[in-house]
This record gives C-alpha cells, structure tokens and sequence, in this order.
C-alpha cells in the first residue's frame, strides 16, 4: 500500500461524516427570526440566544403556530405563521378588547336578553338572568360561553355591525393586518386571522389587568341574579395546571379551524413567550403542540 494510500485511510477515520439529512422529530430551522413579531421599544432587550443551534423545533399536529418572546418582541419558533385560518373563539379577546376600550364600571348589573343566546358553548348565564359586566367577562373568556359574548357586546353597541366595525378597527390598531371579524363570539368561520396576528392579540390582552385575572385562574365563580345564585366556571385551556406556567390563554374550536390555542407562559427564567397554535387535531393535541413549543423555547434559548 502506498503512503498516500495509508494516510487516506487515516483520515478517514479521523473525519466524523456528516449528517444526510434533518432527524424526524423537527420541522424547521426554527431560529431567531430577523423580522419581529411585535414592536419592541429599539428591539431592546435583545432577543435571547439561541444555546442548542442544533435544535429545531418540535414536531407539530398544528397546521400554522408560532413562538414570540414578549420583551423582545423576536420570533422563536414558526410554522406557517401568516396562513389566514378560522380563529374560532380567540374572537372573543378582540370583543373584550372593544368592551374594555370604553372604560364600563363592571360592576354593573346587565341582563341577558333571549337575542343574545347562541348554540354550542357552557351558558353560565342565561336569558332573564343578570349578572355584573366582570362576570359576563369571566364567562366570555374563561368559559368560552358564546352567550356572554353576545351580551358583552350589545352592552356596548346594540347594534351587532357597529360592534364588530370596532373590532376590525382595533384589530387594525394593533397592526393586524391579516385578521378579519365578522361577529364577537368566534362561532363564524369568517372570522380569519393568523398566528402572526393573534401574537399581536394576545400582547394586547395582557396589557389588561381584567383579561388577565379573568382568563389567569383554573376556576372561578360568578353570581348570577335574581336568584343571586353562585355558578362555577372552569377554564378550558387545559394547558393550565401541567408542567408549564400559564399566565393567561384563549381556546377556540370550530369543525372548520380545528383545535385552536392562544397563550402566555413563563418560562423557568421567568421570562413570557406568547405560543398560539391553530389547526391541531384534537384537544389534546393543541395541549400537546403548546406544551412541546413552550418546553423546547425555554430549553433551547437563553436569555441574558
């Protein structure tokens, strides 16, 4: 054998060889994007470093998600993100958007009337019964109750166009440009949006101390007059309660969109991440789609 044969072969092995092509687990490169997700003040603080390069997301039932760290305002994780799909009742942060803008005292006593009952949804109030503006609140978006939703909204505007003119009009306040609103409580699947724009959505509803002590809980119990009776409402973000820390979240689910979920977490750091995933399969799928996002985000990033 020749000297240059010999040294081949040792090279050879000295020489890892290199990967034919990305493992199953992962769908995308998933970086630090750089466009950003929200206007962050002069991109200050910077956006966290990405600690395990060779990391690339997690596999995904969702048909579009997104991943944005809040303080930065960068975009973690993507997939998808500017697909308009049926956001379902994520709809219902944009009415409480609209109703809050007004400042109400919700302290206030508002009846349900019979042409604000809906099909589908938990009715913890319902038509001849009363309740303060805070619980209809509770109902409309711990709860999801489609009803609650529709009260809300003829509280501020008894016309049902004009409130939903506000609400595309916020929508384009808040610089979602790819969003569109045709009634308050989710249930039409013409109300479009995408996982771009609902980032933007849910960092508006947590500059809300109402929104967030109203979706940030397990439970929560509202009185419902004249009876004056006391009913329990339960979240239906399942996400909350498990591993990860959840600081407020909106579920949405129509046969059209699929199991929707719009959410803030924690991560251990303390630091929020805004995590919406649209299209998953099932309800335990959207669980399991925000749970992996939220676990690999805080893994895979470190901020300083």
């Amino acid at each position: 054998m020749s000297v240059l044969s010999v040294l081949l072969a040792i090279l050879s092995i000295m020489v890892p060889s290199f990967p034919s092509g990305v493992s199953a687990p992962y769908l995308s490169n998933a970086g630090v994007r750089a466009d950003r997700a929200l206007v962050a003040e002069a991109y200050e603080p910077k956006p966290p470093a990405k600690r395990d390069v060779a990391s690339l997301g997690p596999r995904l039932t969702a048909a579009s998600a997104i991943v944005v760290d809040a303080a930065s305002g960068a975009v973690l994780f993507q997939k998808n993100p500017r697909e308009r799909r049926p956001m379902a009742s994520i709809a219902k942060l944009a009415a409480a958007l609209v109703v809050l803008d007004g400042a109400p005292n919700l302290e206030t006593l508002f009846t349900m009337e019979a042409q604000d009952d809906r099909e589908g949804g938990e009715e913890f109030i319902r038509p001849g019964e009363s309740a303060k503006l805070r619980d209809f609140l509770v109902a409309s978006l711990l709860g999801s109750a489609n009803n609650a939703t529709i009260s809300l909204s003829r509280s501020v505007e008894p016309d049902a166009g004009a409130f939903v003119a506000r609400m595309n009009r916020k929508a384009a306040s808040l610089g979602m440009a790819e969003t569109t609103f045709t009634e308050p409580s989710g249930l039409s699947a013409e109300n479009t949006s995408t996982a771009w724009d609902i980032a933007k959505l849910l960092a508006a509803a947590g500059e809300s101390e109402v929104i967030r002590e109203s979706m940030g809980t397990h439970r929560a119990t509202i009185t419902v007059h004249p009876a004056g009776e006391r009913r329990t409402v339960l979240t239906t973000n399942h996400l909350m309660g498990g591993i990860v820390l959840v600081a407020y979240g909106k579920t949405g689910h129509l046969e059209e969109s699929g199991y929707n979920l719009a959410t803030a977490v924690s991560t251990r750091e303390g630091r929020t991440l805004y995590i919406v995933t649209l299209g998953s399969e099932t309800n335990e799928d959207r669980i399991q789609d925000a749970k992996n996002l939220a676990v690999w985000a805080g893994n895979t990033y470190a901020w300083e």
